[in-house]
């Protein structure tokens, strides 16, 4: 096994670019871009090669005793516009991990904060990057047993949320159909029903 993952790694080094320079493009509350000079594995040179540094964000796939998803409605998906596509998407609650917090109490926080949900259980499902050639972030993936009321939203100043409440069966349909557009928020829903978490 060690002569593999040698081998592996020795191909790793060989497809990997090295960064000769990069420089901060802009930098503040929402965006970290970078211009890289990136020297390819041939020796080609790519100036400028962007990439965007976020910090990783955690997704919770909330699920109540009766298979009820919350989204932003229940059983916990999140009802939100996004302005990069210019439309109102139903999503699960997501949101950044502050840095030096551990991601499952990052999971737990964005649940409460943004559905006013707790969950009975909290297990990860995966990390995944949502946009490997240009971010450096992580999505790191919950699902949420046995999710219960317990408190108001609490949501940043920048949020406006509406909490919906779904049957399990119409989070599938609604996955079969494209009704759930965001790439991570998808595969952990599918994670889910693998996992017979809806029902």
């Amino acid at each position: 096994m060690k002569k593999a993952d040698n081998k592996d790694e020795k191909l790793n080094m060989n497809l990997s670019w090295k960064i000769l320079d990069e420089t901060t493009v802009i930098k503040d509350s929402w965006i970290d871009m970078r211009a890289s000079t990136c020297q390819l594995p041939g020796g080609m040179v790519i100036a400028p090669f962007y990439v965007n540094h976020l910090p990783d964000f955690a997704v919770v796939v909330a699920v109540t005793p009766e298979h009820r998803v919350i989204m932003v409605r229940p059983p916990n998906c999140v009802r939100q516009y996004r302005h990069g596509v210019e439309k109102v998407l139903l999503e699960l609650p997501a949101g950044c991990i502050e840095a030096g917090e551990d991601p499952k109490d990052g999971a737990a926080r964005e649940l409460l904060e943004e559905t006013g949900y707790k969950a009975g259980s909290l297990e990860f499902l995966f990390k995944i990057a949502p946009n490997a050639s240009n971010c450096t972030s992580y999505a790191q993936c919950y699902l949420a047993r046995n999710v219960f009321p317990a408190a108001p939203q609490n949501l940043d100043e920048t949020e406006a949320l509406e909490v919906v409440e779904l049957e399990g069966e119409e989070v599938k349909r609604l996955l079969r159909e494209g009704g759930v557009e965001q790439a991570v928020h998808v595969a952990a829903l599918y994670r889910a029903a693998e996992l017979g978490a809806l029902g």
